[in-house]
């Protein structure tokens, strides 16, 4: 039986703003167990960041979570200054955009190296491990580019260090937030295929707005306005989505024409789609609306 990784329950995430406060993420609930691939998509602004970064213990100074519930092996996570030890260790995260993410001032060995030395790697052998983990993802000439800085690379290989220093780890959870930017379909299957093959035994947590990239993963949950509105397998969620706002992201992607979702009404209701929503009733504007059926779960008070 597979072991549960990561188990979260989101509570509220706020923002303090100048005399006021905004809730950015509420009652995101979702699992993940070893070998597991999930993906959190939606919009942006949708909280899907946001909820990576506070599984982290990395939120903004000015955000703040409350009634959350978030466990890692079947404990509660630590505290950000604890969580430290953990990170780039057990829990690893990839950015969208390498070239950002290295630090320009430092050659790409020192990026490897300072990784490998959290797992206590002897230095005769941190250049070796070093060049095993570039070669790994796909770059040539890696005793080369060891002694290159960060703007010396291309973008493309600039991502493919941070995945080489993610694999610097015994990484037993994956982030990887908007991996696939500007890639093509067969780059993107690529990728998700090195995940795989880097981190066989990860539970892997990819945030994208791709819905091509979350048909690749087995499960999906759908965000929108910070609340959940559809979760539960990939094949299922995606091939037949029930919530109306599943079905205009759907009707975005490239594939299917870009078709936008146009505002309809004025108005809020307590599902963050009911301005756009043409399906939405009188209920959507109050309840909660929610429903399940072992496979689904949606807000969606106006459709049963």
């Amino acid at each position: 039986m597979a072991t549960e990784i990561l188990r979260y329950e989101s509570g509220q995430i706020v923002a303090r703003l100048n005399r006021s406060e905004k809730v950015l993420v509420s009652n995101v609930n979702f699992s993940l167990k070893e070998r597991e691939t999930l993906a959190l998509i939606g919009e942006t602004g949708s909280g899907k960041t946001i909820t990576a970064q506070s599984i982290m213990r990395l939120l903004p100074a000015n955000t703040k979570q409350m009634g959350e519930r978030i466990q890692y092996l079947g404990q509660d996570l630590p505290s950000a200054k604890q969580m430290k030890r953990l990170l780039g260790v057990e829990i690893v995260y990839i950015p969208q955009n390498g070239a950002e993410f290295l630090n320009p001032s430092r050659k790409i060995k020192h990026h490897l190296y300072d990784s490998l030395r959290k797992l206590r790697t002897p230095d005769a052998k941190l250049k070796q491990t070093a060049v095993q983990k570039l070669a790994a993802v796909g770059l040539d000439q890696p005793e080369i580019l060891l002694e290159k800085f960060p703007f010396q690379l291309s973008g493309g290989m600039a991502q493919r260090v941070t995945i080489a220093i993610s694999a610097c780890s015994i990484a037993k959870l994956v982030i990887a937030d908007e991996p696939t930017n500007g890639l093509d379909y067969t780059a993107k299957v690529d990728f998700m295929n090195l995940l795989s093959t880097l981190f066989p035994d990860a539970a892997k947590l990819v945030i994208t707005h791709d819905i091509a990239v979350a048909e690749l993963c087995d499960s999906t949950v759908v965000l929108c306005g910070g609340k959940m509105m559809e979760a539960g397998p990939s094949d299922i969620i995606l091939q037949d989505p029930r919530h109306p706002y599943t079905k205009a992201l759907m009707a975005a992607s490239v594939r299917n024409g870009m078709r936008e979702t146009p505002l309809l009404r004025r108005e809020t209701g307590f599902c963050p789609y009911y301005r756009r929503c043409p399906q939405a009733s009188e209920l959507c504007k109050k309840e909660q609306g929610y429903h399940t059926d072992g496979i689904s779960e949606w807000w969606c008070s106006g459709k049963s």
